[in-house]
This record gives structure tokens, sequence and C-alpha cells, in this order.
């Protein structure tokens, strides 16, 4: 039998090319497919709980296959909805396993509910209540929808005195009318009635007011302008809580919801006035996830130096722009893709040996872990950190702020950041994980242990064994 350390470099030595034929097994590339294939038309965290195969290939992907039985408590993380006491259970877990996954798969809520009123504060709300209170976003639709339906009676009974493009200007509502059906914006107070009239002249016939089958395609057009200037005005995206941030449906919503909001800004100033554009092109731009929580002076100062909203206003950088929505979701999906193929390739390493398996996982997770606390949380983790370091099992039952301090001592998380010591802290866990496991005897190493335990402390075992495979 082969020493734990020889496992593990078999393994690594070419991680790559290890992944690869892991990834072209049949079983391994038929679970992939599936998930590709259907991780898309999830539309709600009923869907996803639901669907046994694809909740399974999501758990494992993220190490929790232990928990896939607990749906009610995934339920929980998943959802990120605050308790009475305003805690969210994700939030309040060390594993940073619980955070990756609830990233991962978002459920969460976002944005305002456009069926309820603004959330204010006590003194806003009070003063907004003197002047007759706030309405919601539905009331506001219904009013704008009624405004243009007015209009366009309005222009309906009206149009057979409409001969010239004077007569036009001279009403506001007509001028107002024909500008949005033909995509001019609003007429500009510094310009007079001339300049005005050639405006329009430039992009609409007057005549066309005296040719009622003309007219119904100008009506149309007013009608679908509106619709996209109430989509920018008024409509708020909102997903409710229990929706998947990712599914077709909603990628499709969101860009939609980017696409008509952009047309209409000039500045990032404009943006950062609705915090789910903000949201939006932030994660488009790699911004900070603090975003939307900054002063409005700063989250504009960073998008504005990563974008020219003012180009936006070309269809082609827009597209170019929107069609990251798409590629950041085919990144996430891929990370999901590659984190399950990895822990595959672990979990067959354990069948064999156990020691290998914790060997990979902590190299492969190390990295993400900022304290000693966050080691801890993570039983293969703090696994291999008391084997390694020679704590005995008793200090698990040690509160945990005695053995986050104990590991404090004897473990530099940085020192992990450097690939040779990383290699090195493995190498003393899979020796000392053989010691204590009898996994692979060695001559020396069975003339200096027993079976209660080695009679040298674990410097002299990691030397010995070192020796042994000629390391030294």
């Amino acid at each position: 039998m082969t020493s734990t350390f020889t496992d593990y470099r078999i393994l690594t030595s070419n991680y790559s090319a290890t992944i690869e034929r892991k990834a072209s097994d049949s079983a391994t590339k038929k679970e992939i497919q599936y998930f590709q294939d259907n991780i898309g038309k999830v539309k709600t965290i009923d869907d996803f709980l639901g669907n046994n195969r694809l909740f399974t290939f999501a758990m494992k992907a993220y190490g929790l296959d232990d928990m896939i039985s607990s749906k009610g408590f995934m339920r929980k993380v998943l959802m990120g909805e605050a308790d009475a006491n305003g805690r969210v259970l994700v939030n309040r877990l060390q594993d940073s396993r619980y955070q990756d996954f609830a990233a991962a798969f978002n459920f969460r809520e976002y944005g305002n509910d456009p069926t309820q009123p603004m959330k204010l504060d006590d003194e806003t709300q009070a003063l907004i209540e003197q002047i007759g209170g706030i309405k919601t976003v539905q009331q506001r639709k219904a009013e704008y929808d009624t405004q243009t339906e007015n209009t366009a009676n309005y222009i309906d009974s009206i149009a057979p005195y409409i001969k010239t493009v004077d007569d036009i200007v001279a009403d506001s509502k007509v001028s107002d009318f024909v500008r949005t059906a033909v995509g001019l914006p609003p007429a500009s107070e510094d310009d007079d009635a001339y300049t005005q009239a050639r405006q329009i002249e430039s992009k609409f016939d007057a005549t066309t007011f005296q040719d009622p089958g003309r007219m119904v395609d100008v009506f149309d057009h007013y009608r679908t302008a509106r619709l996209d200037g109430r989509q920018a005005i008024i409509d708020p995206y909102y997903r409710a809580a229990g929706t998947y941030a990712a599914s077709d449906a909603e990628i499709t919503k969101l860009t939609n919801y980017v696409r008509t909001k952009l047309k209409t800004m000039n500045s990032a100033q404009d943006i950062v006035k609705d915090a789910a554009l903000t949201g939006a092109i932030g994660t488009i731009l790699a911004l900070p996830g603090d975003l939307t929580g900054r002063a409005p002076d700063e989250q504009a100062k960073l998008i504005s130096q990563k974008l020219d909203v003012a180009s936006l206003r070309d269809g082609k950088t827009l597209n170019t722009f929107l069609d990251k929505f798409q590629a950041l979701r085919s990144d996430a999906q891929a990370a999901t893709v590659n984190a399950y193929i990895q822990q595959s390739l672990e979990t067959d390493a354990g069948a064999e040996n156990e020691g290998t398996r914790l060997a990979l996982y902590f190299r492969r997770k190390v990295g993400s872990v900022k304290s000693a606390y966050g080691l801890l949380a993570d039983p293969a983790l703090a696994e291999v950190v008391r084997t390694a370091v020679g704590l005995p099992p008793e200090s698990a039952k040690s509160s945990i702020d005695t053995q986050a301090r104990l590991i404090e001592r004897k473990v530099d998380l940085a020192s992990f950041r450097d690939p040779a010591k990383l290699e090195q802290f493995i190498k003393r866990f899979t020796i000392l994980w053989d010691a204590k496991n009898n996994t692979a005897p060695a001559p020396a190493l069975s003339m200096l242990t027993d079976t209660g335990g080695s009679v040298f402390d674990s410097d002299v075992l990691i030397r010995l064994q070192s020796i042994r495979t000629g390391s030294l």
C-alpha cells in the first residue's frame, strides 16, 4: 500500500490532466450535461429542491453531500430571509461552504415589491402623508397608462384639424405625441417654434393626420414608445424571494430592464438613482459587492471609472455590454461544474484513502479561509490542521475560542498563499495521518509506533519519514 503523500502526489503532479480524465469519465459527463441542460430552467426554489438530481449535483459541487437530505435547512440558507431579530441564517454560519453555495444559487429577494408602497424612514413617511401619501408602483403605472390613453383619445379627436407642422407645434399635446411616436426627445425650452417645427418636419409628414390608415401606425408607435418609457421611468426591477436569479427567464428579464433603463441614462449619476440598475451594472463591471451601500457620489465615481455611459447609446455597444450578463452566468455555471469534478475526484480518492481526500480538499479550499474560525467551521479543514499540528482528538471538545487560539499559535494562514509552504504543510499532514492511522506502514515507523500511538513527537516522525522517502 502506498503512502498518503505518494497518492496525493500522483494526483497533483499533473493536476490539470487528472481533472481532464475525471471530467471525461462517462458517469461524470452525464451528470454535468444534465446540470448544464436543466439549471437554467429552474425558476423557483421549489423547482431546485424538487429536482433531486440537480440539487444533488449542486450540493456535491460545494462539498455539502452530508446535507443533501436536509432540504428544510438548505431552503433557509438559500432564501436568505431574516428572522424576527433581523438575523440571516447563512450569514451566521462560520462554514464558508454555505456562503459559497448561497452565492452560486441565489434565491434572495431583490428590489422593492411593486405592490407595496416604498419603504421610507418615519420622518420622510410623515412628510409624504401630509401631501397625500405615496402611491404603489402599480398605482403609478395605472395613472401613466391612463394618461397615455387620454392623449391618444385627444389626438384622435383633433386629428382632422391638424394640417401643417405649425399646427403641430402650436399644440403642446400634439407636439409631444408626435415627438414620442417618431422618437424625438421632448422639446427643449431653448428651441423656438421654428426650430421645433424643423425638428418634427425632419421625421414626420404633417399630412399623415389626414390619413386614418397611416395614423393607425402612428398610434401604435406612440403606445409602444410610451410602454418603453413607462418601463424606464416607473417599472422597477423586482425579484421575489424564492425566485432563481440565474434562470433563463430572470436573466432575460434583468437584461431587458437594464437595456430599457440605459437608453434613458446620460451619466453615472443617472444610473445610481436606481439601486437595482446600479447593482446590475456593478456586477457586469466587477465592482465591489457593497457598491449599492456606498454614498451615491462614490458609486457614480466607481462606475464612471470603468464605463462611458454615453457610449451605450450606440446599439452595438449596448448589446456587447449586455452580453456580459450571459457570459457571467456561463462563468458561474462553469465554476460549479469544475467544483463538482474536483469534489468527485476527491470522493474517489477518499474511497481508497481518506487522508488523500483530505489533502486534496485542503489544497483546494484553504486559500479562501480568512481565520482560524473558518478552518474550524469546516470539518475537513479542521481535521487536516489538527493532525498536521499534532493536536490530540480531545482538543475538538474544547470551546471554539480555545481551539481558535491554539491554531492561531501554530498555523500561519498567510503562509498558505505560498505554494511551496502549502505543499510542505500538506506533506506534514499526510505523514502524520499515516502514522496515526497505520495506512502505510514503514519498517522504521512500525518500530517507533504501537497501538497506543507514537513514542516520538510529530517532528521526529516527519523527519524519519522524509529520510525513508529520500527527501532529506
